[in-house]
């Protein structure tokens, strides 16, 4: 398919300040295709501002300058009290008209996020999520949340969720189209006016979705100008003026857990409320009597988008009676899933920095664990090549708990389409889950843990007794939200010190009591 764009047709994404469109769109966006099929002109076009006519540019976006940022961050301040004392009535409608017009325009989006790089499949999984998260129903139990009134006698008590004032977004350069828009209309329904940080990576999909949707359902409620700005930067310059800024009240962080963690410290010390989403080790567990194909089709979730997806699975844990059935099933859909083009509407990979990670997997394997398949850098078109772009999916088998503790590919986040099956010695099934749960809870990460069972007694003891991570499922795909269960959040140093599960406009404002007596009833 020829990815090639008239210079007519070819979008802009200009920074959005105070309901008004500015800056200069003179960086290209390149084609995803060009990155793979000539990297030495996608090197030489990446950051310049004269590219020329150039067929696999895409577009171009605007720099945000200091003063850019600066201005963003007043506008949001001038316009967070108008917006704070909208009803929550209308505040919460805007997921609805969101939704909404995200539908009619989803075609010309997807088309967008994959000739950028994202597949097409992992395109549609991020705005299916979306259109759950903030349907008409999911916003009507979000509303309940932040306001609750009872009697009690003849006083009227009263709980209620205040906004914190400014948000600043930073999302994650691998899925900004999904993680800038979730936190920009969490921010906003909790009453919080919103900058977002749009890296360069998904730069015009991004920017389109705020722009071409969100910013017209705002205009729907009647939001002032002001309470959405955004525009494109990089990171460290944005952070560090946030961070100096007193307008600024929260900043929602995603990126690594080392990272992260220290960026706490940061806001700390300039008394800002950090809200962090680090990075993930999420664990499925299978017991003996699960059905094998669902609980392999969760497991084969650690290859999507090549695994870097912090609520991607990385470690399976696997009861050994059905450990070699298991490993198997899984092999068969690894060993299935190809390379391509990510409007092939077929692939679920993506390029990965492919050599660290193989120095992780041959390291694994010289500490005792075992390459069931993969292991091998390729090509777009699935070949084997000590230069390609992609690695391939592969799984490890590991056995043994104590031996699945001393490796730091079980141990740490991978983020690469690497699963590995840690397979615990026999012992009688009570010890074994026993033996199992503590692996879970030792886990310094904590986003998700999945169960696989037929026995409802094994599912509530899980439930029961797993305390890390933010989410548990049982017998579901890993991947996949469930509204209006919350969305973001981990425990240990996925979350930072305050972290557990959370909704995301609970999480940016703040619980205010009151008692109301003196009136008639």
């Amino acid at each position: 398919m020829d990815d090639s764009v008239n210079r007519e047709e070819r979008r802009t994404a200009r920074s959005y300040i105070a309901g008004h469109d500015v800056g200069v769109a003179q960086e290209p966006v390149l084609s995803a295709r060009l990155s793979l099929d000539d990297p030495a002109t996608c090197e030489r076009l990446s950051g310049t501002t004269a590219p020329g006519d150039h067929p696999a540019i895409l577009g171009y976006c605007a720099i945000a300058s200091p003063d850019d940022v600066s201005a963003a961050t007043a506008a949001a301040h001038a316009a967070a009290r108008r917006w704070a004392d909208t009803p929550t009535t209308t505040r919460f409608a805007l997921g609805g008209r969101f939704c909404r017009l995200l539908e009619r325009l989803r075609g010309e989006l997807v088309s967008l996020m994959t000739a950028e790089g994202c597949p097409a499949r992992i395109a549609d999984w991020q705005l299916d999520s979306l259109l759950g998260l903030f349907g008409d129903e999911a916003c009507r139990w979000y509303r309940g949340l932040v306001d609750r009134q009872w009697r009690q006698g003849d006083r009227r008590l009263v709980l209620r969720y205040k906004p914190d004032g400014v948000l600043a977004v930073h999302p994650p350069s691998n899925a900004p189209v999904f993680s800038a828009t979730t936190g920009a209309l969490h921010g906003l329904l909790a009453g919080n006016a919103v900058v977002v940080r749009i890296p360069r990576k998904f730069a015009l999909s991004t920017a389109f979705l705020l722009r071409d949707v969100l910013v017209p359902a705002m205009e729907q409620v009647g939001a002032p100008p002001g309470a959405l700005n955004f525009f494109g930067a990089e990171a460290g310059p944005v952070l560090q003026a946030w961070l100096a800024d007193p307008r600024v009240d929260d900043i929602l962080y995603y990126g690594s857990s080392e990272r992260g963690l220290r960026f706490q410290q940061a806001c700390l010390r300039h008394g800002k409320k950090a809200v962090l989403e680090l990075s993930g080790n999420d664990t499925v567990v299978v017991w003996h009597d699960a059905p094998v194909a669902p609980a392999a089709d969760a497991l084969a979730e650690a290859f999507h988008a090549s695994g870097q997806l912090c609520i991607a699975p990385n470690r399976a844990l696997v009861h050994p009676r059905v450990a070699d059935e298991i490993v198997e099933a899984v092999r068969q859909r690894a060993s299935a899933l190809r390379p391509g083009y990510s409007d092939d509407g077929v692939t679920v990979l993506t390029p990965v920095p492919a050599e660290r990670h193989l120095a992780e997997v041959r390291a694994a394997v010289a500490g005792g664990a075992s390459l069931v398949c993969g292991g091998r850098r390729s090509t777009v078109s699935g070949e084997p090549h000590r230069d390609g772009a992609f690695l391939e999916p592969t799984v490890l088998r590991v056995d043994g708990l104590d031996a699945a503790a001393s490796l730091p590919i079980t141990r740490e986040e991978t983020f690469c389409p690497v699963l590995s099956v840690v397979v615990p010695g026999r012992r009688d099934d009570d010890a074994l889950l026993s033996d199992m749960i503590a692996f879970l809870n030792a886990n310094p990460y904590g986003l998700r843990n999945s169960l696989w069972t037929a026995d409802p007694a094994i599912a509530e003891r899980f439930l029961a007794t797993v305390h890390n991570g933010a989410m548990l499922k049982v017998n579901q795909p890993h991947l996949d939200f469930v509204p209006p269960l919350p969305s973001h959040g981990g425990t240990g140093v996925s979350g930072g010190v305050y972290g557990e599960a959370s909704y995301l406009f609970l999480k940016t404002a703040h619980l205010q009591a009151a008692v109301v007596a003196g009136f008639p009833t």
